[in-house]
């Protein structure tokens, strides 16, 4: 929900933070329609990524003049760490707020360190702070329910039920199961059970989750199958890269937990790993160390850049042919020549 500033009278100053990339876009797509209804037109994201200029967003907040227009910056601080330099620009401009300009900063996580830290400690006093929480468990249901509601879809709670099992909490995968119910039954508003049933088993054959499910075991050669099947089926890199970073993450916080001794059915709960797939990760924990899980995230943050168009895709497929690369070493081989050589 939209904090009632924005559609009166907004401040200079948002925090958005939430781990779920679904519902900080929803978010930040609201956000966006109002303060266009408030005659702000000039609207930009950015991403601080290596390099990012923070500068640059100061001396914006300072060029002031008669005819220009309300303008809102989106900065996306995707590390959730806007480092030295940018602790240093958000300071700067909750010290002079611009008059007409909306800043909003976009983080992953809350967490302790961040809430600690004196950038945000400042623009706590001069902005506002939004956190969208994941819906727990028992209320992924009727957060499906009421997501169908906005495609038109109405469905029941053993349909919802079985989405969100389907799709194991993962919201945006949840979503896109609705997309493709509310383009099949676009004529109808009730969908039964048995139609969802039949909608969803007809598309799950090979999806990003069995891919995942591949991965996490080290079964190569069939994650390979499933890869070359996803792409002739027109998915996009940026799906998959999406799906298999996540799980990387995941291993990431489980293999921190271990060696803090601090494992728990908690852990598991928190990171939304159901009961049936723990045995999977349990497995590639086993087979991937600390530095081969750095070296997957840095090959999907550069496969994120070519997606986004901020890195030079230079040869044909140079996305797939990186996505499958991270596929390989998911599965707990060195390089693509070596699944060759076993072939």
């Amino acid at each position: 929900m939209l904090p009632a500033s924005l559609s009166t009278v907004p401040s200079t100053l948002y925090l958005l933070s939430s781990n779920e990339p679904l519902l900080a876009r929803d978010w930040l797509d609201q956000a966006r329609l109002t303060l266009r209804k408030n005659e702000f037109e000039d609207i930009q994201t950015v991403t601080t990524e290596s390099g990012f200029d923070w500068n640059s967003l100061i001396e914006e907040s300072h060029l002031l003049s008669l005819f220009s227009a309300k303008k809102c910056r989106v900065i996306m601080i995707n590390s959730g760490k806007p480092g030295q330099q940018g602790s240093k620009a958000i300071q700067a401009i909750c010290d002079q707020l611009p008059e007409d300009m909306v800043f909003i900063f976009v983080i992953p996580l809350l967490d302790r360190p961040t809430k600690n830290s004196s950038w945000f400690k400042r623009l706590q006093q001069v902005g506002e702070i939004i956190e969208i929480k994941t819906p727990g468990n028992h209320q992924l249901v009727d957060w499906i329910i009421q997501r169908a509601g906005l495609k038109s879809l109405i469905i029941d709670r053993q349909s919802a039920d079985f989405l969100a099992e389907c799709t194991e909490g993962n919201l945006l995968a949840a979503d896109q199961e609705l997309d493709k119910l509310s383009l099949r039954f676009c004529n109808q508003n009730l969908v039964s059970f048995e139609e969802v049933e039949q909608t969803v088993a007809q598309s799950s054959r090979y999806n990003n989750f069995v891919l995942v499910d591949a991965c996490l075991g080290g079964k190569v050669k069939r994650a390979i199958k499933i890869l070359d099947s996803l792409k002739d089926e027109g998915y996009l890199t940026v799906q998959l890269r999406w799906s298999l970073q996540s799980a990387v993450e995941q291993l990431m916080a489980l293999q921190q937990a271990q060696n803090m001794g601090r494992m728990s059915p908690k852990v598991w709960q928190e990171l939304r790993i159901w009961s049936s797939k723990q045995r999977l990760f349990e497995v590639a924990l086993k087979r991937l160390k600390v530095d081969q899980l750095e070296r997957l995230l840095q090959s999907c943050a550069t496969l994120d850049r070519i997606n986004k168009g901020q890195q030079l895709d230079d040869y044909p497929n140079r996305d797939w042919l990186l996505l499958k690369t991270i596929v390989c070493c998911f599965c707990g081989l060195k390089s693509v020549s070596q699944l060759e050589q076993e072939s």
